[in-house]
């Protein structure tokens, strides 16, 4: 028991100096980036660390209340609070510490002394075309599911779930189906975003006609819908983080209804998550066409809470709003470090970069590539095969080269929203569309991205950069009309 007060002593205490810090990150410039992205990292790091630890010592009864993570004892490895999970959390609590801290003090001392000025005057103006959206949207779409055809077939013929199905394929192109995914939603939300805002630093515009702005918010809704329905929430958290973002650094200058609109609708489909994970749309579905699929993939049958007869509508309330408020997105990566330090997994010295500089040779060329952090971890802690896990982006350094590890990674994190604020307040020689979007997305894109970066190594860095900033811009700029600035947009 007096162990059991002394961590959460220490929790508590941890967690006040990460909101101080988040406040003080806020001061520097107003914007709201910073905290939320100490927000994500507490969320995916420390919130579970609140909640495993007094389940466990109640004998997980959590589960009256829809905590529903127990299974993953079985697939990845027992979890119990001991010492190795008290080191685990403190390891967790170090790293988010050292990003906040060493960004603080290199924004106060190597970045606001410079007294860079802001380049926010352009002799141009750029107009989003809510066509080209659509068409690059619905080419994503349309990608994405023309590369996952066999398997979303099979789930509708034989009445499977389609995320179930999609998520065990080994098709050699998934990665591609998976970039798709991301630019179908993202690209529609920053264009709804500018439609969100009244006027920004930048020229900006959306032409402000009815018809152009439910074109946008039907393109968002329509990728959100087909995301949902391949069970998938990170693409859609990503593209609303944008939006939010956006929204509340001018949330004096913003169109509230329309924000709201598109809130509404990404709640909606985040509630109706696990609906949509069932077998029920893919079993009306060929009820409805008869769909004839190969079989292409050997599944056992999943249990199905909506298709079961033995629980009331209430019942099933009651699971999807317990599944959103307990997402299992609280543990699975926070477990991956007491699975490191409690089974002394052998540290790599740096796999993850030999990994990510052999990733530019083509898989044709080096099929044998060295694994990746990820793999690895899994096969050391002897996780069940054919499931999938996360590991925690400091378990992955700590994995790499021990306590140095969380100290060097923790740093190199920071330095990038160290860059992205750089940017922001640089004056460019060149007064380009691509320089003027890189200086006003770049640090809400990288937030987007801290969703899936912090479950992912060091290898995600390749991800970030170019999937993550420059691909979205560049798609950006082909939804843009560039004009002169004293030139009257129709």
């Amino acid at each position: 028991m007096m162990m059991l007060i002394l961590y959460y002593v220490f929790l508590i205490f941890s967690t006040v100096l990460m909101v101080r810090n988040a406040y003080k990150m806020w001061q520097i410039n107003k914007d709201f980036t910073l905290p939320i992205i100490t927000f994500f990292m507490f969320y995916f790091t420390i919130a579970g660390a609140y909640i495993f630890p007094l389940d466990a010592y109640l004998g997980f009864k959590g589960e009256a209340i829809g905590l529903h993570y127990l299974h993953m004892f079985k697939r990845l490895f027992p979890v119990s609070f001991d010492g190795d999970y008290v080191l685990s959390v403190a390891f967790y609590v170090f790293f988010i510490l050292v990003f906040q801290y060493f960004y603080l003090i290199a924004v106060k001392k190597y970045i606001i002394p410079k007294q860079l000025q802001e380049n926010i005057t352009t002799d141009f103006n750029v107009t989003i075309r809510p066509w080209v959206v659509l068409a690059i949207s619905f080419f994503f779409i349309l990608m994405s599911a023309y590369i996952l055809r066999d398997e979303i077939l099979y789930a509708i013929s034989h009445g499977k779930s389609i995320y179930v199905i999609t998520r065990a394929t080994s098709n050699k192109y998934y990665t591609l189906h998976q970039l798709a995914n991301e630019f179908s939603v993202l690209i529609p939300y920053i264009a709804f975003s500018f439609a969100i805002v009244k006027s920004n630093r930048f020229g900006i515009k959306v032409v402000d006609k009815k018809s152009t702005v439910i074109l946008l918010f039907i393109i968002c809704s329509i990728s959100s819908l087909y995301i949902a329905m391949l069970g998938n929430r990170r693409e859609i958290l990503s593209g609303i983080v944008v939006c939010i973002l956006i929204s509340v650094n001018n949330y004096k200058n913003i169109h509230y209804k329309r924000f709201v609109y598109l809130f509404l609708m990404v709640m909606v489909l985040f509630l109706s998550n696990d609906f949509l994970r069932s077998t029920i749309i893919p079993r009306q579905l060929n009820k409805v066409f008869h769909v004839k699929g190969d079989q292409v993939l050997n599944w056992k049958d999943e249990d199905e809470f909506f298709t079961s007869d033995k629980f009331s509508i209430a019942d099933k309330g009651k699971h999807v709003l317990s599944s959103f408020i307990w997402s299992n997105e609280l543990f699975y990566a926070h477990f991956s470090m007491y699975g490191v330090v409690h089974q002394k997994v052998p540290i790599t010295y740096g796999s993850s970069f030999v990994n990510l500089a052999t990733s530019v040779v083509p898989r044709a060329i080096y099929p044998n590539r060295p694994l990746d952090i990820y793999n690895y971890y899994a096969i050391e802690v002897k996780a069940k095969k054919g499931q999938i896990y996360t590991i925690h982006h400091a378990a992955a350094w700590y994995l790499n080269f021990g306590v140095f590890g969380l100290f060097l990674g923790a740093i190199v994190l920071s330095s990038v929203f160290l860059f992205a604020y750089y940017i922001g307040i640089s004056a460019f020689k060149k007064n380009s569309t691509f320089f003027m979007l890189l200086k006003y997305l770049l640090p809400f894109l990288l937030c987007a991205q801290i969703v899936t970066f912090i479950t992912a190594g060091p290898e995600g860095y390749k991800s970030l950069v170019l999937e993550g900033v420059v691909i979205p811009i560049l798609l950006m700029m082909i939804c843009f009309r560039k004009s002169k600035a004293d030139e009257i947009i129709k």
